[in-house]
């Protein structure tokens, strides 16, 4: 993904218009979550909480994959509820936490103890 490599390098603007580039006409959860998790990570709080609460109420109406959820807090790096999140991930058994162990928007994740729980519990741990 493109986007990704430009949030890691700084450049938030050109990973929106990355995203935006993908958007559906209704947003789904994949989109949201980005933009939630860009948003974020750029600083744009409101913007970001804003993502956050379309992601949210989505999820009343058609389950999201908790992941998505807890990407969009990490952008914010929300520690309790990205972990919260990603903990629902595990329990729902989502695919998308193979790349868990790798991937660098986890970081800030990376020594708390139920972090490396979760990697554990996974089979990913060193």
């Amino acid at each position: 993904m493109i986007k990704a490599s430009f949030v890691e390098k700084g450049m938030f603007a050109e990973a929106l218009a990355d995203n935006e580039m993908t958007r559906p006409a209704t947003p789904v959860p994949s989109y949201l979550s980005w933009v939630a998790y860009i948003q974020g990570r750029s600083g744009h709080v409101s913007e970001s909480r804003d993502a956050l609460r379309k992601l949210l109420q989505s999820n009343q109406s058609h389950p999201v994959d908790p992941l998505y959820v807890a990407w969009a807090y990490a952008g914010s790096e929300n520690k309790e509820q990205a972990l919260a999140w990603l903990e629902k991930a595990y329990v729902q058994h989502s695919n998308e936490l193979v790349s868990l162990k790798v991937n660098p928007g986890y970081d800030f994740l990376r020594s708390d103890p139920r972090f490396q729980d979760l990697l554990r519990r996974l089979d990913l741990a060193d």
